[in-house]
């Protein structure tokens, strides 16, 4: 039979950057490799909406490929989640027998306390063995009775591609979410790695593996093709862990490939709300949670006093450009936890004046809709990176204005070159240093978007070394 390539994961419908992910690396796989069958694994099960929006809207990025049910939530029992992603996921019932195996050789304590990193060293050396090599030969059995089309997936993969996201973190911000969240998206890499199927980690951010899963990392990362990261500083963090790898190396984010776009809706919105073509700012935000959920590890970390000066400086952004520019301000969302926080943070606390010329998103939207909109805009600014690199793969002048939580994935615009785009949304003047920029931008822009285009031609450079390696698995 054919070999094809088993791509791991499709995230969630919740933020354009996860959805414009894989549209990106369908479109790039098309254009590389136009004969090769691609199966994309999505994040969540067959009952989610996010499953059938992806066997909807993916195939057309590239016909070859086939989008599949997530199946290790329903084989491994998570822990609690409050706040889940996906009421699939809180009501799953565990199927087979690998998990209840894995119980009864090491009870229930004894995974409690690896998760918590209370275990002794050399209990976890033990559990952390069977996790690699036992425990996944049980689940590819429980794949074959429950998940027959996962089972083939693997069963006849060519090699497992783990695509671009910060899915592989243990521990960041104190989130140990193991046996619900950390295992469940590794195992496609640990169940090639039993199965002797080829496989390697493109384009991830690292923010933290605590003990004891860099145990498990430590060999899983050993027998990969390569461990590829989409940020120098994730780069730089694992090998300060000492992790043994055949290959590592900077590679760019799938979502620099995205190109889709959605002109008849930008058209029906630019015309509803007076929006003229490179004539107003998009401002994307990002507010941390006031606790942890499952979906936003910064939960917690930023205290109200910090949110209340980011959402000031942000103010003094949009009132001055305004004034200098007379254009409009489109307040945009990259995750649907900005929809109702934007306007109560921002929107609520502009002088009327400013309200009168900003355009408030109060829906959510496609990656396709918001990526024809940010090429319309004069720039965009957005707190959240995926937006940056959608723009920076299409041209669009943007500032990043990220906080230290938002993790390492900062460090791609310096990775990049474009360091003077990047500021800490935290520093006391960082309004000012936005508005600085942003004018600089605009008498610019032309400049600046053939800049954009050499670094995109740069990264597609590099993105082409890594499909090679690929490929060369399928001749």
């Amino acid at each position: 039979m054919k070999k094809h390539l088993l791509v791991s994961y499709a995230w969630s419908i919740n933020n354009i950057g996860d959805m414009g992910i894989q549209g990106g690396l369908f479109t790039l796989l098309k254009e590389k490799f136009p004969d090769l069958d691609v199966k994309l694994i999505n994040y969540l099960p067959e009952s989610d909406p996010a499953y059938a929006h992806y066997k909807e809207v993916l195939p057309p990025y590239n016909p070859r490929g086939e989008v599949l049910p997530m199946p290790f939530f329903d084989l491994i029992a998570g822990d609690p989640m409050p706040d889940a992603a996906s009421e699939a996921i809180r009501d799953a019932k565990i199927k087979g027998n690998a998990w209840n195996a894995l119980i009864a050789r090491h009870g229930k304590l004894k995974l409690e306390q690896f998760r918590t990193g209370t275990i002794s060293s050399f209990d976890a050396e033990a559990l952390t063995d069977d996790l690699l090599n036992r425990f996944p030969l049980e689940i590819m059995e429980d794949l074959k009775v429950h998940f027959p089309d996962l089972a083939e997936a693997f069963q006849n993969a060519g090699f497992v591609y783990y695509n671009s996201g910060t899915t592989l973190n243990f521990g960041r911000l104190g989130v140990r979410r193991l046996f619900g969240y950390t295992l469940p998206l590794a195992m496609s890499l640990i169940l090639a790695r039993a199965l002797g199927i080829p496989y390697g980690i493109g384009s991830q951010s690292f923010d933290l593996i605590e003990w004891p899963m860099d145990l498990l990392y430590d060999k899983l990362f050993a027998d990969a093709a390569f461990v590829y990261c989409r940020d120098t500083d994730s780069l730089n963090y694992l090998l300060q862990k000492k992790f043994t790898f055949k290959k590592i190396d900077f590679r760019p984010d799938t979502t620099v490939y995205f190109d889709g776009g959605d002109e008849k809706w930008k058209e029906a919105f630019f015309k509803e709300n007076a929006l003229e073509e490179g004539k107003f700012m998009t401002v994307a935000l990002r507010i941390s949670a006031p606790k942890p959920k499952y979906h936003d590890p910064t939960g917690g970390s930023v205290t109200p006093e910090r949110c209340r000066h980011q959402m000031e400086q942000m103010k003094y952004l949009i009132e001055e450009y305004i004034k200098k520019t007379g254009h409009k301000i489109l307040i945009a969302h990259e995750t649907r936890d900005t929809l109702e926080d934007a306007r109560t943070h921002l929107y609520n606390i502009l002088s009327d004046e400013a309200k009168s010329a900003t355009v408030y998103l109060d829906r959510f939207w496609t990656p396709e809709q918001a990526l024809s909109v940010y090429r319309g805009s004069s720039l965009l600014v957005s707190v959240e990176m995926h937006s940056i690199i959608m723009a920076i793969g299409n041209q669009v002048p943007f500032i990043h204005v990220p906080y230290v939580e938002c993790g390492r994935k900062r460090q791609m615009v310096r990775d990049m070159e474009l360091s003077e785009f990047l500021i800490d949304l935290d520093d006391m003047d960082s309004g000012k240093q936005m508005l600085v920029t942003a004018l600089k931008i605009l008498e610019n822009r032309s400049a600046l978007q053939q800049r954009l285009l050499e670094v995109r031609n740069r990264l597609a450079g590099l993105s082409a070394q890594s499909m090679s390696e690929v490929g060369a698995f399928f001749k």
